[in-house]
């Protein structure tokens, strides 16, 4: 008889309730780990690399680790277990998994336990569409669960039996460059974390926004596969009021897990139905340039030739080179959901599409559509003297100090560099006309206000 346990984006021994408690039975233990239906290729890079990572920190108790990558297998897995090894489940422990299990007398010995999230949405009394309140109404309503200890595996919790299936973990060899820009697993995370609360906690309210500097907690990647625990670092922080900043974006990562939870389709479907017939002919051109970062626009073939190279990219980066793809572009936001989907090593199901939504306008608690980010504004309020630029874009390597290469974007004395595929100015009056008969405001004033006024902050 032994203890199964499943594991989704938990790939940690700090504060998992799944294997906290079956520690606690003195039963063998058999960890599986069930994939998503939907990963990116460099998210799958990350995944193999941390689960392997996993295996073998588990293996340190004597337990094993099997790895279904089909969820259809998962009924075969269980035949397996049981029929093929004569292994008696006694209990499934799980921190929550999207599938469903093959049978009802499976489905009565499986608890629950708590997910890689601060809040458990299941409690909540209805869905929320608007960020502050639903920040503001869990802090106030609900104290979120305390992490658990790491579990203490004893001699009886060692797995018994050699496994000759399900033991392969499918290596993603295409994307072996991102080797060099990160380190995968929970001590690679908990030893960011450490790294952050130290040196740039303090300064993050005024450090994030500048994408030419370190300023970032980058435990995006982390979070993704549960590396480290959202509770663990929430309870952490919540004491000092000066974590507020990065506190909040911690909530808008329960806010778009929420929304996962009550509208899992959101990845091609809008939020705002307003949107679900506006398909957009576009140029295929611009959206190859888009994706190369080929498009003559400094910042956005900085931005896009980083997430090429690391697999990652700076959040405001991420709004600026959305907003330019579905605004200046007019490119459905599905495409460019997709491509950041497969590319980022943090292309997470529920925050990937949400945030593509905010910036689109479809999405809730969205941003305007008249709101649109000016990538020039946007690269000399935050990479003033081009560093950022500079560094990703090899053209622009030997652009003297002294030339403003974002007010000046169009005149770059640089014969490799490509012009700019689209006049900013059209493509913006061009967007705003456009847009504004899909959303048919209420109110038109929005088109009497100045150029600065309709950019505000955002430009």
């Amino acid at each position: 008889m032994s203890n199964l346990v499943i594991l989704q984006n938990d790939l940690r021994l700090h504060d998992n309730p799944a294997l906290y408690y079956a520690a606690q039975e003195d039963l063998p233990i058999i960890v599986v780990y069930v994939i998503e239906k939907r990963i990116g290729t460099a998210a799958l890079w990350w995944l193999t690399k941390s689960l392997t990572n996993f295996r073998e920190r588990l293996q340190e108790y004597g337990i094993e680790l099997l790895s279904v990558f089909d969820r259809n297998q998962f009924p075969d897995l269980i035949d397996y277990l049981q029929k093929d090894l004569s292994i008696e489940i006694k209990k499934i422990f799980s921190n929550g998994i999207d599938f469903d299990l093959p049978d009802k007398s499976l489905e009565k010995i499986h608890e629950s336990l708590m997910p890689n999230n601060i809040y458990d949405f299941s409690k909540l009394p209805k869905e929320h569409k608007v960020f502050t309140p639903f920040w503001k109404f869990l802090q106030e309503k609900f104290e979120p669960e305390l992490p658990v200890d790491d579990p203490k595996f004893s001699k009886s919790n060692k797995t018994m039996i050699q496994f000759d299936r399900f033991q392969e973990i499918p290596y993603e060899k295409t994307r072996e460059d991102l080797d060099s820009h990160w380190k995968t697993g929970e001590k690679a995370a908990l030893e960011q974390y450490r790294n952050f609360v130290k040196s740039r906690l303090v300064n993050y309210d005024v450090e994030r926004d500048y994408f030419s500097r370190d300023g970032t907690s980058k435990l995006s990647p982390h979070l993704r596969f549960g590396e480290i625990s959202a509770r663990k670092i929430y309870h952490d922080l919540k004491k000092n009021s000066r974590n507020k900043r990065f506190l909040s974006e911690l909530g808008w990562r329960e806010f778009g897990y929420q929304t996962y939870y009550f509208h899992p389709k959101m990845d091609s479907i809008p939020l705002n139905p307003k949107y679900a017939n506006f398909f957009p002919k576009y140029n295929e051109d611009h959206l190859i340039a888009w994706k190369n970062g080929t498009t003559g626009y400094p910042v956005i073939d900085a931005a896009m030739r980083q997430l090429k190279h690391t697999g990652w990219m700076h959040n405001r980066l991420r709004m600026v080179v959305a907003s330019f793809l579905t605004k200046n572009l007019l490119i459905p936001w599905q495409q460019g959901e997709q491509f950041f989907y497969d590319c980022l090593v943090d292309g997470d199901r529920a925050l990937n599409p949400m945030n593509w939504q905010w910036v689109a306008g479809c999405g809730f608690d969205s941003v305007p559509y008249f709101r649109i980010f000016n990538p020039s504004l946007q690269g000399e309020k935050f990479d003033s003297d081009g560093t950022f630029v500079r560094y990703w874009v090899e053209e622009l390597k030997n652009v003297s100090k002294s030339f403003n290469i974002y007010k000046d974007y169009e005149k770059i004395p640089s014969k490799s560099y490509p012009k700019p595929i689209i006049n900013y100015s059209k493509s913006r009056i061009r967007a705003l006309e456009t847009l504004k008969n899909v959303v048919n405001p209420k109110v038109v004033k929005v088109q009497k206000r100045s150029h600065k006024e309709e950019d505000s902050d955002e430009d």
